[in-house]
């Protein structure tokens, strides 16, 4: 076939805040190469907070640039190699690997295709892999969460934080703490948190205490630095504590020596400290779980109960906001600065450019300039909670409204919100964006990003 296609490409690893080193480019469409191996064509991927590590480069195991990231996507089977019996051209699958994602169309191995459960939508099955899978084998796996825990849930808004929170509420009992910006606070309650702590204004070390003198059961932990040992020392005796991110580590401008500096304080204990305070210690990283042969039974077995819950109506995923291909600068941005709540999902160009004329990201532009407009100083949260609202149900209603005639729909958005459409089309595009400098203290983790036991090694060197 000689069609092109688009890719995203990481062309070197820098963090710098113009983002240059994220570019669209123009490439042949794949071709199969062995019998088990199956060609997409994606209707939507997943950002992750390990992708915005993997630019900077604090990502590991590193790939070599140039390179496609995207752990994650949805999309629906175009070719199939002879030896692929139980798949078929036009399924719906949900895809995932350790690169790669951020294309238009993708060619890889039947293993790595999950079929779509009857009902799940594009944006469904492009969140549900990481963000979900990661909460299910920490729960599950790692901490083995049970009746009356009561479990501290670090970034409840985020991709993983949402996900976290949701399976908590299967099991009987279980007391969720999450930490949120107070904008959040309506948000993580309506997901099933109890007790929610604005990190920005309170120390949530101390309003953990007054909860419970005696201490909590579970952490959840994508900071690191030395949050790790606040969470450590939170802990009641048979208490755990699992690492799975380093958000503290990285900002939007990458900076070694912040790096650093959260490295050094990170939680070191010896075996007898373990011993002597009855606490458990445990590391999860999904990027190594994928490409580890003795994980695979264990893994799609996870995946099919995270499928049989979706089904069940136990697992409902939060969205935050929809970007092209094109727009990876500003997704990312947004996730640096905290404002996701939820998951944040990229499109190919070519599939927003089928929903004209409501393109979701420019609905979500648009209102996000009514949330800086409207944004009070820190100090008002309550100013900046509503403000946060309207932005967001302007986006559900991109989502939601009844379909209308193409021209009816054309003057209702121009009427509405003027939004001019300036998406590149050339084909090889740079991807520019101005940078708003900002902490990620907050910054969307998962269970990509670095472990405790590999910032110990990075030690070591």
């Amino acid at each position: 076939m000689s069609e092109k296609i688009k890719a995203i490409v990481l062309t070197s690893t820098s963090g710098s805040s113009d983002f240059s080193n994220l570019q669209l480019k123009e490439e042949n469409y794949p071709k199969i190469e062995s019998d088990d191996q199956v060609i997409v064509r994606v209707k939507a991927s997943g950002l992750n907070f390990a992708e915005l590590m993997q630019r900077q480069g604090f990502y590991k195991p590193a790939s070599k640039t140039p390179y496609t990231p995207g752990f994650e996507a949805a999309g629906v089977v175009e070719e199939i190699g002879t030896g692929v019996t139980d798949f078929q051209v036009n399924d719906r699958v949900i895809i995932y690997n350790g690169s790669g994602m951020w294309k238009e169309v993708i060619c890889l191995s039947r293993s790595n295709l999950i079929k779509m459960p009857d009902g799940m939508s594009f944006e469904d099955g492009a969140a549900l892999m990481v963000n979900y899978l990661t909460a299910y084998q920490i729960l599950f796996r790692m901490v083995n969460i049970r009746q009356g825990d009561k479990v501290l849930i670090h970034m409840a808004a985020g991709g993983v934080g949402f996900a976290a929170t949701q399976l908590c509420k299967t099991v009987k009992d279980v007391t969720v703490i999450g930490t949120a910006s107070a904008a959040k606070h309506e948000a993580i309650t309506q997901n099933g948190v109890a007790h929610c702590i604005d990190y920005t204004k309170e120390d949530y070390v101390q309003e953990v205490k007054k909860l419970f003198p005696l201490g909590i059961d579970v952490v959840l932990d994508p900071l690191n630095g030395e949050n790790a040992i606040k969470g450590y020392e939170l802990l009641k005796p048979f208490g755990r504590i699992c690492h799975y991110g380093a958000a503290s580590i990285t900002s939007e401008s990458r900076s070694f020596v912040n790096a650093f500096k959260a490295w050094w304080k990170c939680l070191s204990v010896t075996s007898l400290d373990i011993i002597n305070q009855n606490k458990s210690v445990c590391g999860y990283h999904l990027g190594f779980l994928m490409n580890n042969p003795s994980c695979v039974d264990q893994m799609s077995t996870d995946i099919s109960n995270l499928l049989e819950m979706y089904s069940k109506g136990l697992i409902n995923i939060q969205h935050d906001s929809t970007f092209a291909y094109s727009k990876i600068a500003e997704a990312m941005k947004r996730m640096h600065s905290r404002q996701n709540v939820g998951k944040i999902i990229l499109k190919p160009d070519s599939e927003i450019e089928k929903e004209s004329p409501r393109n979701v990201e420019e609905v979500k532009v648009a209102t996000e300039d009514k949330v800086e407009q409207t944004q009070p100083e820190q100090s008002q949260q309550g100013g900046e909670q509503k403000a946060e609202e309207v932005a967001r149900s302007e986006i559900a209603e991109a989502h939601t409204e009844p379909v209308q005639s193409e021209s009816e729909q054309i003057e209702h958005e121009t009427s509405k919100l003027n939004v001019n459409d300036d998406q590149a089309k050339s084909e090889n595009v740079s991807i520019e964006q101005t940078g708003e400098k900002s902490l990620a203290e907050e910054a969307q983790a998962d269970a990509n990003g670095l472990t405790e036991s590999q910032l110990s090694e990075n030690k070591q060197n």
